[in-house]
């Protein structure tokens, strides 16, 4: 006899496939994390279930309008047209959850950049799993004499299309030694992250945020820093977290984060999940700072803050 955790494995990647695939006596309450989802022309948008019974029975998504939005074989929502409409989610003993549905236009894509500094840590794989599961993109800022401990999650940083800055080798303040020792600190941190990621690093950030026009040019690449700092190290508390990422979420900013903390993952994973639904798009530092068409070249030596533009 098939124990009832295949079933529900089963049941899992079936889903949305078609009516009558696993059916029970008994019902099975079926809710999403999202009520309400914003999905850009042309995407797709991944679902989520709340599953509240192990019994499985039949399960139907209808679209009040199929040439905006419909679902997919492969558990998403497919944004067809500009334009809303309602996916509800039923079984054979009726109505079990309803999503609302907005389709906008790729033309006003709300772009924000995650960007976690003093890594690679002991959390970096967990939140690998979870920006995979949200097609989120993310800077990581990471500090040159960590990255030999972490080698697999540095590797599938770049496989997975994040971005990789330098933190510098030490995390020292720049500003508070010599020239020459800040300026070995840059290029020793550069040189240990690329060795490791089997990539230049395209972005850097001073510790602290602090450095000289020296320093920002020597470093030959975008000096990135914030406009939005959510004090995780300060406070850790992963609702503060959240909070402080969701109020500080609009579009062309730079928010700071930290990867250290258990406190920041959980806090991130709770505002995304919301913010996605939304339609925020989370993408790298360099994509966000590009976005109107300036050549990386000329951001080289700028103090980079974020990226606003007027939208049509």
């Amino acid at each position: 006899m098939r124990s009832k955790l295949f079933y529900m494995l089963l049941a899992t990647a079936a889903l949305l496939i078609c009516p009558g695939l696993l059916p029970s006596e008994e019902a099975r309450a079926y809710t999403v994390k999202n009520s309400k989802v914003t999905i850009y022309e042309g995407e797709t948008y991944p679902m989520d279930f709340i599953v509240s019974d192990a019994d499985y029975m039949e399960m139907r998504l209808l679209s009040s309008d199929r040439t905006v939005s419909t679902p997919t074989k492969d558990g998403a929502l497919l944004g067809l047209k500009i334009g809303d409409c309602v996916v509800t989610i039923s079984d054979r003993k009726g109505k079990r959850d309803e999503i609302e549905v907005k389709v906008v236009s790729k033309a006003d894509i709300h772009m924000v950049a995650l960007t976690l500094d003093d890594g690679p840590g002991s959390h970096a794989m967990e939140l690998l799993d979870y920006f995979d599961s949200r097609n989120v993109k993310v800077t990581f800022f990471m500090i040159g004499s960590d990255v030999g401990k972490y080698p697999k999650s540095v590797q599938r940083m770049v496989d997975e299309g994040h971005e990789i800055g330098s933190h510098t080798m030490n995390h020292k303040q720049l500003t508070a030694v010599k020239e020459d020792r800040a300026l070995a600190e840059m290029e020793e941190g550069a040189k240990a992250i690329e060795e490791v990621a089997g990539v230049p690093v395209t972005v850097w950030r001073p510790p602290y945020g602090d450095s000289t026009e020296e320093q920002r040019i020597a470093a030959g690449v975008p000096t990135v820093l914030w406009n939005i700092d959510t004090l995780d190290w300060k406070y850790k508390k992963s609702d503060r977290v959240a909070k402080e990422i969701i109020n500080g979420a609009g579009d062309g900013n730079i928010i700071l984060v930290h990867e250290i903390y258990k406190t920041t993952v959980e806090g991130i994973k709770k505002a995304l999940d919301k913010l996605c639904a939304d339609g925020v798009r989370f993408v790298t530092s360099t994509t966000l700072l590009t976005r109107d068409g300036t050549p990386v070249e000329e951001l080289i030596g700028q103090k980079l803050f974020s990226k606003k533009i007027k939208k049509k």
